[in-house]
């Protein structure tokens, strides 16, 4: 099982360096696409469309491993003042709603992905509409992988944080 989990975090790793790397590519493409237009030079059409793609992509391919990383925004202020008997029954039960709510995603998106597969987006001639449903899918069943990786491993999405890590 740990070698599953490391292959695991090797993913969200990969997918997290890729989000980042989609960043500077926004940049310098929109950057380009404003010069290239201010100065009627080597117009790009492409650029809009992409970086709609990519601000995506860039949530989508780095949302499981914030949350790998307990990055994401959580309501700690509840557990905190639960008492100790019953702060880990509740913390459990939000993980199992947080996995389903990221199951029912996954599999809601699906059949959108399919029905879309083969649809070319209106604003650009280069990109497939089932590209975003893709993006989607991926993010909700990795999520849903890491909650129930913090359900079986009985690991806290909160252990670690100190209040010097809270950004309140």
């Amino acid at each position: 099982m740990t070698a599953l989990w490391r292959g695991f975090d090797r993913l969200l790793d990969a997918l997290a360096v890729i989000a980042a790397l989609l960043i500077p590519f926004m940049f310098l493409s929109i950057v380009y696409d404003v010069t290239s237009r201010t100065l009627r030079v080597g117009q790009i059409s492409w650029v809009l469309g992409v970086t709609e793609y990519a601000l995506l992509y860039v949530s989508a391919l780095g949302a499981p491993w914030l949350l790998r990383e307990k990055g994401h925004a959580s309501m700690e202020a509840i557990r905190t003042v639960l008492p100790s008997r019953l702060a880990r029954p509740m913390e459990r039960l939000v993980l199992v709603l947080c996995a389903a709510g990221c199951a029912v995603v996954t599999v809601a998106v699906v059949p959108v992905l399919l029905q879309n597969v083969g649809v070319t987006d209106i604003r650009s001639n280069y990109l497939s509409r089932w590209m975003l449903y893709a993006a989607v899918l991926a993010c909700f069943a990795l999520c849903t992988l890491q909650f129930l990786r913090f359900l079986v491993t009985g690991t806290s999405p909160y252990q670690g944080i100190s209040a010097e890590q809270e950004s309140l």
